[in-house]
């Protein structure tokens, strides 16, 4: 049950739901487990590492984006948004930005494309971190 998980997880599936389009919950299984998970989410909000409030941030506002016209978001997730959006948006932008290896090696190739007038290739690869 959603009792069960700890911070991390809640994260990790309220992510893995909004990769895969789900931030509403567009079924009654769905939106009453995006419910049980935004619950926990505020059960744990004191214990919740950097990390995982980047990836909470992320799925607020996905599921801000993917509202539909004149919808709005659940009790809960608004509870959320209500109780923990300011702290979820002030970790997730107060962390300084990298460049990824991807955009580096694109930008490159974009160069060379254009001083050579030829198509370069970049193979993309993912990599755990």
């Amino acid at each position: 049950t959603a009792g069960e998980f700890n911070p991390q997880d809640v994260a990790n599936v309220l992510w893995a739901l909004v990769t895969m389009g789900e931030t509403m919950g567009a079924d009654g299984f769905l939106a009453t487990l995006i419910d049980s998970l935004a619950a926990r989410v505020i059960d744990f909000r004191d214990q919740i590492t950097l990390e995982t409030k980047f990836q909470l941030h992320q799925w607020l506002l996905a599921c801000e984006l993917e509202m539909v016209p004149g919808g709005s978001l659940s009790n809960t997730v608004a509870l959320v948004k209500q109780r923990m959006g300011h702290d979820l948006l002030h970790a997730f932008s107060g962390q300084a930005t990298r460049e990824s290896q991807l955009r580096k090696e694109v930008a490159h190739a974009a160069m060379l494309s254009s001083k050579a007038g030829s198509e370069v290739q970049v193979q993309e690869e993912y990599r755990d971190a």
